[in-house]
């Protein structure tokens, strides 16, 4: 068996996914397997799959039923001992392969990099790279979600012993590292990008409909309270979901926020000077966001 199998799902990505599959290719090792899944495209994503010639790569057929479905599909296609997830209109930096692979070596369970945001007709745009640490990551998960699902490279035992991947339309991958994070598993991101991570109109997770959808998710609305709890000692509610919660008068909502924040900076009191000072930004970004959702609903 592939000791690494890249998991690729695709939907109608004809204009991208070469380039994509290419990137790939160049950086896995030899005893590695790029698995693409065509979630019956109507376009011609399987055909340009099946003209590139390697005996690393191969295609299965997908059902057109959401990211989420299509991702434990790749998962039980293959028996690696790692795994680790492209998108197919992103591009695969070199060197990816062997930082993250090393990092997990040293001790994560899952491995994430930072990315490089890529629109079109625009210059690739850089941030300052910068690591999270296995300590604060399930912190950063209560405030939203950190890292980009293309980056991540993992060991196959901890997502199996986390549940897989659920059959969600949307933040199929949030929902995953909620629960990675609340059985335990150490994860982390690495400073360096790992993908020009492509901006576009057409994704999916840039439309209104589907932030909320996944704000409402009660499934993840549980997760994610568990994970709170074990992090606050008490239960709470996504940022979001809060802001989103109609049952609760504007007043009470604040008064909720103000808690869980109160809670969250006791919480990383014991994280270092630097990722507190990450954290309590973030926390800060995150409190502006909420007040100003409170004011103007239909903003967001």
């Amino acid at each position: 068996m592939p000791r690494l199998s890249v998991h690729m799902p695709a939907y109608n990505a004809e204009s991208t996914i070469r380039l994509a599959i290419e990137s790939v290719l160049r950086d896995i090792p030899a005893d590695a397997e790029l698995v693409v899944l065509d979630d019956v495209s109507t376009d011609g994503t399987a055909q340009v799959v099946a003209s590139i010639t390697d005996s690393r790569l191969r295609m299965i057929n997908g059902t057109h039923e959401g990211v989420g479905r299509a991702s434990q599909a790749l998962l039980d296609s293959s028996d690696s001992e790692y795994i680790a997830r492209m998108d197919s209109d992103d591009v695969w930096f070199r060197g990816r392969a062997r930082r993250q692979l090393s990092a997990v070596l040293s001790g994560a369970d899952a491995v994430f990099a930072s990315a490089v945001l890529w629109r079109e007709r625009r210059p690739l745009s850089f941030t300052a790279p910068t690591r999270i640490s296995s300590r604060a990551f399930p912190f950063h998960l209560l405030l939203t979600n950190p890292v980009t699902h293309s980056t991540l490279f993992a060991r196959r035992s901890a997502i199996e012993g986390a549940g897989g991947y659920r059959p969600f339309r949307t933040t199929e991958d949030y929902d995953l590292y909620l629960r990675l994070a609340a059985q335990g598993s150490a994860l982390r991101r690495l400073a360096l990008p790992g993908v020009a991570y492509r901006v576009h109109a057409n994704q999916i997770t840039a439309g209104a409909d589907w932030r909320r959808e996944s704000w409402r998710n009660p499934q993840i609305a549980e997760v994610f309270s568990s994970l709170a709890e074990s992090l606050l000692g008490v239960p709470a509610q996504r940022i979001s979901s809060l802001a989103v919660d109609d049952d609760k008068s504007a007043a009470a909502r604040r008064d909720q926020f103000a808690d869980f924040a109160r809670r969250f900076r006791a919480a990383i009191s014991t994280q270092s000077a630097t990722e507190r000072w990450v954290l309590n930004r973030k926390l800060a970004r995150r409190a502006a966001w909420f007040h100003s959702h409170l004011e103007n609903p239909s903003g967001t």
